[in-house]
């Protein structure tokens, strides 16, 4: 769901009133031609974790995928870390990927535990920095309902998979983190009622 990064600049928008301002610019990233296999070669097995890595990829940007395949693949599995860091480090092979004008996902990281964090820019942003609690009182609530609401997700979080999406801007000053959005399977219950 697209719409999530939407809402979340016009929050933010709505809390700078009138400071921030945010050009919608867009930047496409193509993706190469995939390589053709030679036709004496046999070809490789798939890799357990394409599958994964496309579905993070769904839940991060908020495009569902289907998840074909993917539940079995963390159930049936004694190292679903080892999993995970391979999607992650597939996912980002292929960013960054801009979202939408004002968002670009740039890096996914998996941690012990199954957790996943996304770092996701606000290329656009220019208004006020609110202080990390007060974006996670005021902002986490409707962006935890629209990422939940992700059939990625859900399958996700119902495999005991937790996600952290941590929004960042880039500035003169470098990199400053705007605030975090937590998820996992209590919280969008919760969200979702």
């Amino acid at each position: 769901m697209r719409t999530r990064h939407a809402l979340l600049t016009a929050l933010l928008t709505l809390a700078a009133a009138g400071a921030a301002s945010l050009p919608w610019a867009r930047h496409a990233h193509a993706a190469p031609p995939p390589a053709k296999a030679a036709a004496s070669a046999p070809a490789a097995p798939p890799d357990e974790a394409d599958a994964l890595a496309q579905m993070l990829k769904g839940a991060a940007t908020g495009q569902n995928t289907g998840a074909a395949g993917v539940p079995e693949l963390l159930r049936n599995t004694a190292r679903p870390d080892n999993i995970l860091a391979r999607a992650c480090r597939q996912l980002n092979d292929m960013l960054p990927i801009d979202i939408d004008g004002e968002t670009r996902l740039r890096r996914c990281q998996s941690v012990p535990g199954k957790h996943v964090l996304f770092q996701l820019e606000l290329t656009k942003y220019r208004g006020p920095m609110l202080d990390l609690a007060s974006f996670e009182l005021s902002y986490a609530a409707p962006l935890q309902r629209n990422i939940c609401a992700n059939r990625d997700v859900e399958i996700l979080t119902k495999l005991g998979v937790s996600m952290m999406f941590r929004y960042m801007t880039r500035g003169e000053r470098g990199e400053r983190r705007v605030g975090d959005v937590y998820i996992n399977a209590p919280i969008c219950t919760s969200a979702l009622r």
